[in-house]
């Protein structure tokens, strides 16, 4: 297995494994905040960071949406410049639904993600900027590097497939708005850089590290608001009081991105990193923690089975 086979292993969430098509159809609803994703803990155990893993897989997918070039009919309605983070219960991660439960994705051209042989490559193929960070000593595998080609993809909301979705699990589901039903939202995901040293299994070399940047997401929309998106799916019966009550209680809901955050395997806090504004996330086992923050239009992600001192110290030290 090569290197950037192994990077995607380690970033699978369960059920998806590696299934970036999937794990992008899900970002859609995410990003405009309205749904975890199904479930945030690898299945496998060998991983010591192992929550970390999966979480950091799918938020650096979900940070490669953007938006260009759209028709002067789509208005860009969501920018991630802050993230929040959500509190999801076992209930939660079993019972909500897919995206594909409120109408159709269609893909002009899907994630392809690589592994380079430089960083230099990886920059040069993305334009974005070659980072680097300081090493912790713990850190003794060299680096991998991979990047994720700009992607795009249309979503199209269906009112006669939330109804026939309900009717399958023996729900009813509210009605569709008019001004919802038909109404399209498109996302062009990428470019996206991800470093990885090490991969966190027994019996590797040191602690893992992981570090992404990519620019930061967003959505944009043919008539359908953030408000009017978000008050239909938080309708839903799959989404629990609790879990819709949160997301209401996010600011600006048009650039706060939140993040899904297992209740009881990890906790979430508000930090400083390069003197804006990040969310530092750690395993409740104390075996991974990740940090992520938006500067300059670009989103960047550092984690690894690191302590949260070390986590930080190592995001203040990208350049």
């Amino acid at each position: 297995m090569d290197s950037i086979d192994r990077n995607e292993t380690l970033l699978a969430m369960p059920d998806l494994d590696v299934d970036t098509d999937r794990a992008l159809s899900r970002v859609g609803v995410r990003a405009r905040g309205v749904r975890p994703v199904r479930r945030l803990v690898p299945v496998s155990a060998a991983a010591p960071a192992k929550w970390l893993a999966a979480a950091a897989g799918v938020v650096i997918v979900a940070l490669t949406l953007t938006m260009t070039g759209v028709a002067d009919s789509i208005l860009q309605i969501f920018e991630t410049k802050q993230f929040a983070a959500v509190t999801v219960t076992a209930t939660d991660i079993q019972t909500l639904g897919q995206l594909s439960a409120f109408g159709t994705l269609t893909w002009s051209s899907q994630p392809q993600p690589h592994q380079t042989a430089t960083l230099a490559q990886a920059s040069a193929e993305t334009g974005l900027p070659a980072i680097s960070v300081t090493v912790p000593s713990s850190i003794t595998a060299p680096a991998t590097y991979g990047a994720v080609p700009k992607t795009t993809a249309t979503f199209v909301f269906d009112s006669s497939k939330a109804r026939a979705s309900a009717a399958a699990i023996g729900r009813t589901a509210p009605p569709m708005p008019a001004k919802l039903d038909g109404s399209t939202l498109v996302l062009t995901g990428g470019p996206a850089i991800i470093i990885t040293y090490g991969t966190g299994t027994p019996g590797s070399h040191g602690d893992m590290l992981f570090i992404g940047v990519a620019r930061a997401p967003s959505v944009a929309s043919d008539g359908a608001s953030v408000a009017d998106i978000q008050g239909y799916l938080l309708s839903q019966p799959a989404v629990s009081p609790a879990l819709a009550a949160q997301i209401r209680a996010i600011g600006d809901p048009t650039s706060t991105l939140p993040i899904p955050v297992p209740l009881g395997q990890a906790s979430a806090v508000a930090v400083s990193v390069h003197g804006t504004n990040g969310l530092f996330i750690g395993d409740s086992t104390g075996l991974g923690s990740g940090v992520l923050w938006q500067q300059g239009g670009l989103v960047y992600i550092v984690g690894g089975s690191l302590t949260q001192a070390q986590v930080i110290a190592v995001a203040n030290s990208l350049r």
